[in-house]
């Protein structure tokens, strides 16, 4: 499994914990590697830390995991069965790329457990910009870009090609303490700030099957939607024009 933006590790350990066979913990935070190198060693972890990766090229800078395998693995065996991103989306200035960074590493039929900030009272699929310092309308941390509605996150997930799969779905209300964080939404915007929450989902990889329609090849031209890894994912071109994923027999 690979623990996504995994800061001091916390969450890697855990999928270790729990039962795990091989957890990768990646992160760009070099400050905090420190504190997963001294918490890897008490606890005798096996965590395999790559802290030079960005969410953002994940299949790219991951290479070293991927194909220097030395075993009889093929080249797009090595996916993740699963992958967490916990705390992240709402950091990312661009989070479909991300989103689709995830997809690229994660085997067909594998899961991906996201976890975010969401608006809660807001039924319409939106992603709502939290602006510069000077404009926040979500909350003044600088850090945080977006939050999507729920309806939101569960077309990004499938723009994806991940499955939310709703009965696994947790969410609850999140309240920053306003002498901290405090809220400065816009009145021109809103009449009261939009109420936040947290909510985590697993959502599950899916890859088109049979025929690929028009959708799909917008989605897969790479130059304007930048992330998904075709070659990570094991799709081939052939002379015909019937172009598939090699797991399909194409």
């Amino acid at each position: 499994m690979l623990d996504i933006a995994s800061f001091d590790g916390m969450w890697a350990f855990e999928a270790e914990k729990l039962g795990a066979s091989e957890v990768v913990a990646s992160d760009c935070l070099w400050g905090t590697l420190e504190n997963l190198l001294l918490l890897r060693g008490i606890l005798g972890s096996s965590v395999k830390p790559f802290y030079n990766v960005s969410p953002y090229n994940l299949t790219e800078r991951l290479d070293v995991y991927f194909e220097e395998n030395f075993g009889s693995d093929g080249q797009h065996v090595r996916r993740f069965d699963i992958v967490q991103h916990l705390g992240l989306l709402y950091h990312l200035r661009d989070p479909l790329l991300s989103l689709s960074q995830a997809r690229s590493v994660t085997r067909d039929g594998g899961l991906m457990l996201i976890e975010t900030e969401v608006v809660l009272d807001r039924s319409d699929s939106a992603l709502v910009f939290n602006g510069l310092p000077s404009t926040t309308r979500l909350r003044d941390n600088y850090s945080v870009w977006w939050a999507p509605t729920m309806s939101c996150l569960d077309e990004m997930l499938l723009a994806s090609f991940f499955v939310p799969l709703k009965h696994t779905q947790e969410t609850i209300e999140f309240d920053v303490p306003v002498s901290q964080h405090g809220r400065t939404a816009s009145k021109r915007e809103f009449s009261a700030p939009p109420r936040l929450g947290r909510t985590a989902i697993w959502a599950e990889a899916t890859s088109p099957k049979g025929p690929v329609g028009k959708w799909e090849r917008e989605m897969f031209r790479t130059f304007r939607n930048p992330g998904l890894d075709l070659r990570r994912l094991g799709w081939v071109h052939r002379a015909d024009g019937v172009d598939g994923f090699a797991d399909d027999g194409v």
